[in-house]
């Protein structure tokens, strides 16, 4: 203990002397300890966190063979229209994309973090209303009523948690929106995947703040990628048995689009855990170790 006591002594003495020195040095300790930290947070959330949704295994995300290899991961209206009509082999396919939203009309003017999803995407996630309502197929209709569902969370901040929300309006992005909904806080959709269109890059979004009907055109001829799609696997559906289902649709797809040259071989689904984890798993990994030289270099 006296060793212990003379070393620490010695140490602050030597600190006091050299400030600049002692600045150095606990800056660089908290910066790896802040690296370290953040780091783990991301891997055990995407990598060890059991995924916050019902049946999660049974998810599946819509994705694109493309010929060069690999999956692309975006969908089309197209697209979206037809592989929602496989009801052989899956339920609940749902559109999602996120967005930011400008919050006016409140005391001082913000941006939100939205989340645009048809009709069944909040059943998908097992999401309960714990005021009001989910959407309804009315509700993600083109030119319907625009409406909007809370997240917990952003109900309690800018609500106090009312109950009588329900029916007010907010302003968002300039439009106004019917409030329908609060949804329950075991709904954390910073865990669902965000596909970027292109190179077939997943990210985790920030969690919504609110969600707002896609009101995609069920008999759109658009063909431009900018959302992705999910669903759940009906029960007793293998993977590969929706595979095998949803490739068979893939030249229905050729015959009724054949304006839609792309790049691709056919369709297929992924697990949602397989689909982000396959995404992030090596750039996480490859973080997670490259920092402990860092941490171990601010031992000294």
């Amino acid at each position: 203990m006296d060793a212990f006591l003379n070393d620490l002594k010695h140490s602050a003495r030597m600190f006091l002397q050299t400030p600049g020195f002692t600045i150095a040095a606990i800056g660089a300790l908290a910066l790896g300890i802040a690296t370290n930290t953040a780091i783990f947070s991301v891997v055990s959330a995407v990598l060890l966190r059991p995924f916050a949704y019902t049946d999660p295994e049974r998810i599946v995300m819509f994705q694109n063979v493309l010929q060069q290899g690999g999956l692309g991961g975006t969908a089309s209206p197209t697209e979206f229209s037809l592989w929602r009509q496989q009801t052989e082999a899956f339920q609940d396919v749902s559109a999602y994309a996120f967005a930011v939203a400008n919050l006016t009309g409140e005391v001082l003017p913000e941006q939100v973090q939205a989340m645009r999803v048809s009709a069944d995407f909040l059943g998908l996630c097992g999401a309960k209303a714990l005021h009001g309502r989910t959407f309804t197929g009315e509700d993600d209709l083109p030119n319907a009523p625009k409406r909007v569902v809370l997240a917990y969370a952003f109900w309690q901040q800018h609500f106090a948690g009312d109950p009588d929300v329900i029916g007010r309006g907010m302003t968002l992005s300039g439009e106004r929106h019917e409030i329908v909904g609060v949804v329950g806080s075991n709904l954390r959709n910073g865990q669902i995947a965000e596909t970027i269109s292109g190179g077939g890059d997943v990210i985790i979004a920030e969690p919504p703040d609110v969600y707002i009907p896609f009101q995609l055109d069920p008999n759109s001829a658009e063909h431009g990628h900018y959302f992705n799609v999910a669903g759940r696997l009906k029960p007793g559906i293998t993977v590969a048995a929706a595979n095998g289902r949803l490739q068979a649709s893939y030249s229905e797809y050729l015959r009724k689009w054949p304006d839609d040259i792309r790049l691709r071989v056919g369709f297929r689904v992924q697990p949602l855990q397989d689909a982000i984890v396959d995404g992030v798993r090596n750039p996480l990994l490859i973080l997670l170790l490259l920092d402990k030289p860092i941490s171990q270099k601010t031992d000294y």
